[in-house]
């Protein structure tokens, strides 16, 4: 015995509740992610001092960035050891280093001892001017 109908009533409204919030919940994962994800420069704060020195940004061809945490990043990769970075660079520019006001001096003095047992003599370090 059969006490169901065997026709259904088809559904006539769409709830849109559940889409809703999924979309927010994707818009708001897409937000956070991308702050996490910027493909661009890392954000190192220089320390603040020193007499200015007049160059120009784009001639730059060997700029090396450390972080706090001795990071060595180069070209928009990241590096453990100054040594793997060495055969990247051009043997006759300058070589600039860019280390974060917190970085350990440890980390600063193992670059410049690599690049200078690699026969690089011009070493500088990026600092930020102050206006006095």
């Amino acid at each position: 015995m059969n006490l169901r109908s065997s026709k259904r009533k088809p559904i006539a409204q769409i709830i849109l509740s559940p889409i809703l919030d999924l979309t927010l919940m994707l818009v708001i994962f897409l937000a956070v992610s991308t702050e996490f994800m910027s493909g661009g420069e890392v954000k190192i704060h220089v320390p603040k001092g020193g007499a200015p020195i007049s160059y120009k940004e784009n001639k730059i061809v060997n700029k090396i960035m450390v972080d706090k945490w001795g990071k060595i990043f180069y070209k928009g990769k990241t590096y453990t050891d100054i040594n793997q970075v060495i055969p990247l660079l051009n043997k006759n520019a300058r070589v600039y280093i860019r280390a974060d006001r917190e970085t350990p001096y440890m980390y600063v003095f193992r670059i410049i001892d690599g690049l200078r047992k690699a026969n690089f003599t011009t070493i500088s370090l990026v600092g930020e001017r102050t206006e006095r």
